[in-house]
């Protein structure tokens, strides 16, 4: 029961964290940001200065990571799995947080593109071989997770575009000469649409999967 509580805690800290600051603080922070200058915005107390800056700036991996960590501790995983996510939750969050790239290198994305395709490819075939052992609601969990995989796949292909080409949104110099940068806003929402959706997809077949485990509305 303590650990129960314990992990809903976190959990609803994590998430609070992620509404409050990283999604609903953005609406005033970003337009701030991009009047006033980063010098600005970190220096003035009006705007929150350097904590409030690094604690907006790391909200959405952090906030993301308490509320993983959270669900582990109430699902009551086990105490070294348990571990292992803190502890490379911990080293993600400093990652993230420190370094930095002095270069564009096409040959990193294109491995990260293959890698990307690989794990779509084996879950496609995953999940063609479990799919017919499945009945009812489970089996429609199973379709609507299918949709969010395509949905991914489709996000990372647009990113493609839009960092890469055709837009060259890494390359401002590229995207000039072939004035291409009118396109990465159209890209830009057809990334957003394909993560709405996958995200909406998963969320559903999970639910519709604990439905059928649990009896739990």
């Amino acid at each position: 029961m303590q650990k129960t509580r314990l992990g809903i805690w976190v959990a609803g800290v994590g998430a609070l964290y992620l509404i409050v600051v990283a999604w609903m603080a953005s609406w005033w922070y970003v337009p701030a940001y991009l009047k006033v200058g980063p010098q600005t915005i970190v220096e003035q107390g009006s705007y929150g200065g350097t904590t409030f800056f690094a604690l907006w700036a790391i909200s959405g991996v952090l906030g993301a990571i308490l509320v993983a960590v959270g669900a582990a501790v109430y699902s009551a995983v086990g105490r070294f799995r348990l571990l292992i996510l803190s502890a490379s939750s911990t080293l993600l969050l400093v990652w993230l947080a420190i370094w930095s790239a002095s270069s564009y290198q096409s040959v990193l994305f294109g491995i990260g593109g293959g890698l990307i395709l690989i794990c779509f490819l084996a879950s496609c075939l995953d999940w063609a071989r479990t799919r017919g052992q499945l009945d009812g609601a489970l089996k429609t969990a199973a379709d609507l997770r299918l949709a969010g995989y395509v949905c991914f796949f489709l996000a990372a292909w647009g990113l493609c575009g839009l960092l890469g080409a055709p837009v060259f949104a890494l390359r401002p110099q590229i995207a000039e000469a072939f004035q291409s940068s009118q396109g990465a806003y159209t890209m830009a929402v057809k990334v957003l649409v394909c993560l709405v959706l996958g995200w909406g997809f998963m969320a559903l077949g999970q639910r519709m999967e604990r439905r059928k485990h649990t009896g739990v509305v």
